[in-house]
């Protein structure tokens, strides 16, 4: 059976622009690269109800891609599932859209920046990239292998009403905001 080269070539073609554009959105040099490629590698899961929101609008942001691109340039892999950069991107344009036109505002880029901080990983720049600690990690967090606070998670908070490892992803978000931009 014959491959079809140029099919596959397009779809590669496709696949990259696809993720330079994901990294034009979160404002980055090259310096955070191999994070932000390895970020892109890993699959986003939930099991807290009403998390599997967060994969859809880091799905969407494929349409919204394709929108951009005037074709439909991810119809080559729309059923893949969504991924931890994915997310992390869409959750940030939604930080974003929270804080809009408040003295706290700030890009999805910057907030994204700020998920990545709340991660503790801003040291995996490329000089000092480590796949498993990385990993770790992320799993911790996928899995709320973190602090009742949320601290090792997305959003730790100083004063949590709740165990965070409990609360949906946009809930945590919503307390994160209220208590450390006063919104």
């Amino acid at each position: 059976m014959r491959r079809n080269y140029a099919h596959v070539n397009e779809e590669s073609s496709v696949r990259n622009k696809y993720f330079e554009w994901l990294c034009h959105i979160v404002e980055t040099g090259k310096q955070y690269g191999q994070l932000l490629h390895f970020l892109h590698t890993i699959e986003f899961y939930s099991f807290v109800p009403n998390d599997e929101n967060r994969e859809v609008e880091g799905r969407k942001l494929r349409e919204e891609f394709e929108d951009r691109e005037g074709r439909q340039a991810l119809s080559l892999f729309p059923d893949e599932p969504c991924t931890i950069l994915e997310m992390l991107i869409a959750l940030s344009d939604r930080l974003h859209l929270e804080t809009e036109a408040s003295r706290y505002e700030k890009s999805p880029g910057e907030w994204f920046w700020i998920l990545i901080e709340n991660l503790h990983l801003c040291w995996a720049d490329d000089r000092h990239f480590d796949r498993d600690e990385i990993q770790t990690t992320i799993e911790n967090m996928l899995e709320r292998h973190y602090d009742d606070s949320g601290e090792g998670g997305l959003f730790p908070l100083k004063h949590p009403k709740e165990d965070q490892r409990d609360v949906e992803i946009w809930y945590q978000m919503s307390a994160y905001i209220l208590e450390n931009y006063r919104i």
